[in-house]
């Protein structure tokens, strides 16, 4: 990037943003270092690096980085031979030395096997468990010392709490001693000068032996360190001292730890700086509710639905603005947009350059600046605001020449200001070797006479044309569009007017030039009617027809996109009626082939038991020598036999009776096993009912039917949610038995079956969970706690289970 082209294009903006989602400052520092890149593998190591945090986030939560600082400072500090840091730096190391275990700790969950990119630098972290056991047990998290950092250490404090107590005891005999009560101004115990003493009166001073520490600011107070403590003073002095030494050389021997790994400590620091900036970036692509782009080398552009990231943000401050502020009602209304109209841009694969035609305010400058960011955001391994599948290219060089760069001091015009920069890009262009570029002009060949700015706008698309470089721009030039027209590599573009409303709706066009609407515009901001007419006989007829005929194209390509959408809607709908209808077949053929293959099995089975029975039968009569009662019992086994091959007689489907139903109620259509919604009833006919289902129209008898719901009560149920009641009611059964499953495993199936259950409208039901250890019935009863559908629950009856069973009731 040009120095420039950062600001333009409000990179620097981005990244202020960026920072809101790190928690150190090690991770704003690697933010500021953010920079795109033209290397493809680079590129795409850094998408996918952020699209496996994102994930890792969304299953697992965010990476632990709590207490993260930047302890830099105290590690150079420490890096010096016979430095000794102090306890509170020693606590923001630990804090930061703790982390690489915390983090390892996390992602030892299997599910972090498909995280190569980010597990590559978990491992490589180095860990600090001993050193920061060593600083805990030595350190308090208020900062100080603790007595168990060394036995010497514990016994100088046991030496200075004896010795504190031998000066308190005597000093409070003094106190309390009626020799010196006349001399005593206060009964206190204080301490001046690191020794303890008690204030005496001024007049008393000669009479009272002891040592002057010090005087009150008025002199009418000495405060003495009588005789009689003198020596305790000094050995509490030198015991005081000799605590100062310890502490010191266990402070010494922390920093000497710390020294030799500091190497280890630098890298740690630099990958806990990574994870922070990661961290952020994926939080950062969940907020915008943005998605990794595909990367070409094409330099082919394809954005579907795709967002100017600060405008997204600015769009939602003011959402929040607009509902915590109160209305004035004095005040006209100003209201601030609220949501950001997505844009669907493409250019590099069937032309190069595209010309961006429209009304003032109508989003022009905004597109130009959408893609240019969204390039650099790619290219700097961030996610864009866009649809999914949306395609970017690696750009070698991104220029932007965006807005008024008027320059006073260097006594530079608009015009001079525009055309400085393009001289730049085109040179830096040159000097590249054509490798893939981007430009972006805003208003090419403006400030000037309009001839001209038009005679050199058209050079310079065919210069960068020539050069093979893709190239947005835009332009208020009526030559310009009518130039783009007759080029190969060149398409006009225009911002979407809406005609009723006088409004700009922020949609390009591609493919259909557009109208300034500058008169249009004119009118709604107010200027009068007549100055108006005359601009409009100033333009001349034939500018006027141009106009019009642009403004009729726009309306007919309005209506051919919404006939579209609207035949892609229909296309899809048909598609998943297509699908159900297809399942359906494949379920009945599969089912039929299936009873077939039952029945054949069972004719044969038949069969074989028959010849079997006749085989006994003639063996019989045989070896009976063919009495008469053995020819009778032969010729009833026979019979029996022929019984079982004779098929049941079909069941007389009974007629069904006529429902009582009306407009508006739902119906199940047996041979869809589906609800549907009656629309018309015709009594004439042998096919009086209009029944919809989904988009379909049926027209059926009252046979057909069953399982009538009265519009009252369906009006807030859906026809798919009855199919889903209708199917459970059928397949969902009164008792669950998770009798001997893990916790776990028991309460997955128990939360889906008690949901199963309350839809397939059971007003009680059986839960078997046995007695044991009681572990499993207790999280079932949690379970059924937190159930809203649960009315109550109880044991079942001894005879019926007793604790082993707990009988649940749903609401009605």
């Amino acid at each position: 990037m040009l120095p420039n082209v950062e600001k333009a294009l409000e990179y620097d903006k981005l990244k202020t943003l960026l920072k809101r989602y790190t928690v150190s400052e090690l991770g704003n520092a690697r933010v500021d270092k953010l920079a795109p890149s033209d290397s493809l593998d680079t590129v795409r190591h850094q998408l996918k690096l952020c699209s496996e945090v994102k994930t890792f986030q969304q299953r697992l939560g965010e990476i632990p980085l709590a207490g993260l600082t930047d302890i830099s400072q105290q590690l150079q500090q420490a890096s010096k031979t016979g430095a000794i840091l102090e306890p509170d730096e020693f606590l923001n190391i630990a804090k930061v030395a703790q982390l690489p275990s915390t983090i390892k700790k996390k992602f030892k969950n299997p599910d972090c096997d498909e995280f190569s990119r980010l597990l590559s630098i978990v491992d490589a972290l180095p860990v600090f468990d001993e050193i920061v056991e060593s600083i805990w047990s030595r350190i308090s998290s208020e900062g100080t010392v603790l007595d168990r950092a060394s036995s010497e250490l514990r016994s100088i404090r046991r030496k200075l709490i004896k010795i504190r107590e031998n000066i308190h005891i005597k000093l409070e005999a003094i106190l309390r001693s009626s020799d010196h009560q006349k001399s005593i101004q206060e009964s206190v115990i204080t301490f001046r000068n690191n020794r303890y003493v008690i204030p005496i009166k001024q007049d008393a001073k000669s009479f009272f032996s002891g040592v002057v520490q010090g005087q009150s600011t008025s002199g009418a107070t000495y405060f003495m360190e009588p005789l009689s403590i003198v020596e305790m003073n000094n050995a509490l002095h030198e015991t005081v001292e000799a605590e100062h030494r310890e502490i010191r050389k266990i402070l010494l021997e922390l920093t000497d730890q710390i020294r030799e790994r500091i190497v280890d400590f630098e890298c740690a620091l630099e990958l806990l700086a990574e994870l922070d900036f990661l961290n952020a970036k994926a939080r950062f692509s969940h907020e915008l509710n943005a998605v990794e782009p595909k990367l070409n080398t094409n330099g082919i552009v394809n954005l579907s639905e795709a967002r100017h990231p600060l405008l997204e943000f600015q769009t939602r401050a003011n959402t929040q603005s607009q509902k915590q502020k109160t209305p004035e009602p004095d005040k006209p209304k100003h209201k601030l947009p609220t949501r950001v109209v997505p844009t669907d841009v493409r250019v590099g694969k069937d032309f190069k350059t595209l010309v961006i035609t429209g009304p003032n305010t109508g989003g022009k400058t905004v597109v130009l600046k959408t893609v240019g960011l969204l390039c650099l955001m790619a290219q700097s391994g961030l996610h864009i605001p866009a649809a999914q599948g949306s395609k970017l290219p690696i750009f070698h060089h991104i220029f932007a020449d965006i807005g008024d760069d008027q320059n006073i001091e260097q006594s530079l015009s608009t015009f001079s200001s525009h055309i400085t920069k393009i001289a730049e890009m085109l040179k830096a262009i040159e000097d590249s070797g054509f490798a893939h570029s981007l430009v972006l002009l805003d208003e090419i060949g403006a400030g000037t006479d309009p001839t001209e700015g038009t005679a050199l706008g058209m050079a310079i698309l065919a210069w960068l044309s020539e050069k093979n470089v893709r190239t947005i721009v835009t332009t208020h030039y009526g030559a310009l569009k009518a130039y783009t027209h007759t080029q190969n590599n060149m398409e006009n573009a225009s911002m979407e007017f809406d005609w009723n409303t006088l409004q700009p709706t922020y949609r390009l066009k591609i493919g259909v030039p557009g109208s300034s609407n500058a008169i249009k515009i004119a009118e709604q901001l107010g200027l009068p009617p007549r100055i108006l007419t005359d601009a409009e006989n100033n333009l001349g007829n034939n500018n006027v027809a141009v106009e019009d005929l642009l403004i009729q194209l726009q309306q007919t390509q309005q209506e051919l996109d919404t006939e579209r959408k609207q035949l892609h809607e229909k296309i899809h709908l048909a598609e998943t009626e297509y699908q159900k209808h297809k399942e359906l077949i494949d379920t009945f053929e599969a089912d039929q082939q299936t009873r077939l293959q039952n029945a054949e099995k069972e004719a044969l089975e038949i069969i074989t038991t028959a010849r079997r029975t006749v085989d006994n039968v003639v063996s019989d009569i045989r070896h009976e020598q063919a009495s008469k009662a053995s020819i009778r019992e032969a010729f009833s086994k026979i019979e029996t036999a022929k019984k079982q091959l004779k098929p049941d007689p079909p069941i007389k489907q009974q007629k069904k009776k006529k429902f009582n139903v009306n407009v508006g109620d739902k119906v199940r259509i047996i041979q869809l096993n589906r609800f549907g919604e009656i629309t018309e009833i015709s009594k004439k006919s042998s096919t009086p009912l209009q029944v919809r289902v989904g988009s379909m129209q049926m027209q059926l008898s009252y046979n057909d039917i069953d399982s009538v719901v009265p519009k009252k009560e369906s009006q807030h149920l859906s026809t798919s949610v009855l199919d889903i009641q209708h199917n459970k009611a059928n397949s969902v059964k009164d008792e669950l038995c998770i009798h001997g499953m893990l916790v776990k495993e028991g309460l997955d199936i128990t939360d889906k079956y008690l949901d199963d259950a309350y839809l397939a409208g059971l007003l009680s039901v059986r839960i078997l969970h046995g007695k044991g250890t009681g572990a499993l019935r207790s999280a079932v009863h949690k379970v059924l706690d937190a159930n809203p559908h649960v009315v109550n629950y109880q044991y079942a009856h001894p005879t019926e289970g007793g604790e082993g069973v707990t009988v649940v009731k749903f609401k009605e």
